[in-house]
């Protein structure tokens, strides 16, 4: 450690390029904080920038007149061809020993190695901090300073570049706006970092909100005027701000700025919005984000878990164990809850086609080591897909290798898309109906009767069964209407030879108002609630006749919280 080789009480490293500033170890008082702020900024800085290469004083004062400060400074510039890329600088108290030509030859040789280890820590394509190389700063920042600012910028429409001109011409994209982020920065007083894709953030030190704000107004303003060959009418941004009161985590804050970033968006894009904890919007944005992290944070810390519901044959010729398989999270509890509550969040920001991927490599990897013994027994399976993974052409790829891969024969797993996400995009959806079909997989439209012109959709995809959606099950009993369209599918279904469930079923009076207007099968509480999949796995095998010879899967270990 170069504090203790030279003895020193600090040790200051100041890259402003690189968005470093250190003192190692930071003064304990409020008092040695201010007079090595003051050393740093007053003295140290201005006459290094300016020229200034190694050397030693043993007595500094930061005004003519003025007191001697109660340390002695060893400093040599980083780069020794390039004083503008900052110091480093050794400190002793007064009462240690003076500073010699031997520490300075240390100090020397100490510079050029952290010069290229500072280097190391920043983003290649932007020029910016890597997310661990920021959240370091942050921590390790001194500034006595009242006021910082967060600040999240995210592209606008990012996507549309990718698709029309390719992921070269992103990148090339994000390389730009990078380095000007990099340029519009105050040299001191500021870190900043690329977070992923088309996302940064950065802290101003010292800066009030109206002074941030000014900041990316006219960053913003900036990155409207980039000149980019092909792109019409150009790049434009999102900007997101929030002041952070004093004591207050800076990461915390950078959840705030998001979600300002995201109402920037809904409000029309290329604009900076300030974080307002009254602003409705903003709290709806804000809980949205909460919701979209928990279940990222969830497939990541292992805490997702499938399990099924049983789908009841209602008509003699009705098929048995059909089950659909859902995906629950573990709360902190140990409970498992729906996941229903997020998918709204997961939608707005792009998380599930990541959800989709993990269900159904955890689904084909419980059904595996029994997968022909359930095919035996006449069981099947279905998996919901959302509208995120149809519109993605690999998805299909991934599911049908997911299934080769793991032996699942024909049969034993469908799909189920919702009648609206089928309806948004209907060459997509016969497209993937036509590569599930080519592995024996088929596809059932689930919440039918909410979309427009539904009909239209039983002629246009050949699919094989439709879920009748729950708000006209549920009400079975009490409105005519509802009656009367479930009553009028099922006869369009039978005539087209496609199964059709109820689902909502909570109750005795439904299940049987739904059987007498001859629907085939019922899913819901009334009949059982959603189950470990693996535990409805392990009963079906224990009803396989012996004669079938059956491979029981291993119990994996629980979720933890």
């Amino acid at each position: 450690m170069l504090g203790a080789d030279l003895g020193c009480a600090h040790v200051i490293t100041f890259a402003p390029r690189l968005f470093v500033e250190r003192v190692q170890p930071p003064p304990a008082e409020d008092e040695d904080l201010r007079v090595v702020d003051a050393l740093l900024r007053q003295f140290l800085w201005p006459s290094m920038r300016d020229g200034g290469g190694a050397r030693v004083f043993n007595r500094v004062r930061l005004k003519r007149d003025g007191a001697v400060l109660p340390y002695r400074i060893l400093v040599c510039p980083l780069v020794a061809a390039d004083p503008g890329a900052g110091f480093l600088a050794a400190l002793r108290t007064q009462e240690q020993e003076p500073f010699a030509d031997a520490d300075l030859s240390i100090l020397a040789a100490t510079a050029p190695r952290l010069w290229r280890s500072l280097q190391s820590r920043l983003d290649a394509a932007t020029g910016l901090l890597s997310w661990p190389a920021f959240e370091e700063e942050l921590s390790r920042h001194i500034r006595p300073r009242p006021n910082t600012s967060v600040v999240y910028a995210n592209l606008d429409q990012m996507h549309v570049i990718n698709d029309m001109l390719g992921f070269g011409a992103g990148d090339e994209v994000i390389r730009r706006v990078g380095r000007l982020w990099h340029e519009q920065l105050p040299p001191q007083d500021a870190v900043a970092t690329h977070l992923s894709g088309d996302r940064f953030a950065a802290v101003l030190f010292g800066h009030t909100l109206n002074q941030a704000r000014a900041w990316c107004e006219q960053t913003r303003e900036a990155i409207a005027a980039l000149a980019f060959d092909d792109m019409q009418p150009g790049i434009t941004a999102s900007f997101g701000v929030v002041a952070v009161p004093g004591g207050h985590p800076v990461q915390h804050a950078l959840a705030a700025a998001e979600t300002a970033c995201r109402v920037a968006k809904d409000r029309g894009r290329n604009r900076v919005e300030i974080y307002d904890i009254g602003d409705h919007t903003m709290i709806r944005r804000h809980e949205a984000v909460r919701e979209s992290r928990a279940l990222v944070d969830a497939l990541e810390g292992d805490r997702l878990a499938l399990h099924a519901q049983s789908i009841v044959a209602l008509a003699p010729q009705a098929r048995p164990y059909h089950y659909e398989i859902l995906v629950r999270i573990q709360d902190i509890d140990g409970e498992f809850v729906s996941i229903a509550g997020f998918l709204d969040a997961a939608e707005r920001y792009q998380v599930l086609e990541r959800l989709d991927r993990w269900v159904v490599s955890n689904a084909v990897r419980s059904l595996a080591p029994a997968a022909a013994q359930l095919r035996a027994l006449g069981a099947s399976f279905s998996l919901n897909v959302t509208g995120q993974s149809l519109s993605q052409p690999e998805f299909a790829d991934f599911l049908r290798t997911e299934i080769k891969r793991h032996d699942i024969p024909p049969g034993l797993l469908d799909f189920e898309l919702t009648e609206i996400a089928a309806a948004r995009n209907v060459n997509a959806t016969r497209r993937f109906i036509a590569r599930m079909a080519e592995i024996g997989s088929r596809v059932a439209l689930d919440d039918f009767g909410t979309g427009v012109s539904s009909l239209v959709h039983l002629k246009d995809l050949d699919v094989f069964r439709i879920k009748i959606d729950g708000k006209f099950v549920r009400d079975i009993l009490h409105n005519s209407r509802s009656r009367a369209l479930i009553r009028a599918l099922v006869q369009i279904a039978d005539e087209l030879g496609l199964d059709t469930v109820a689902e909502f079923v909570e109750d005795a009076a439904i299940a049987a108002g739904v059987r007498e207007l001859g629907v085939h099968y019922a899913q819901g509480y009334f009949y059982s609630r959603a189950r470990l999949l693996d535990d409805i796995v392990g009963e079906l095998c224990a009803a396989i006749p012996a004669a079938i010879p059956v491979a029981v899967p291993a119990p994996r270990p629980a979720a933890t919280a």
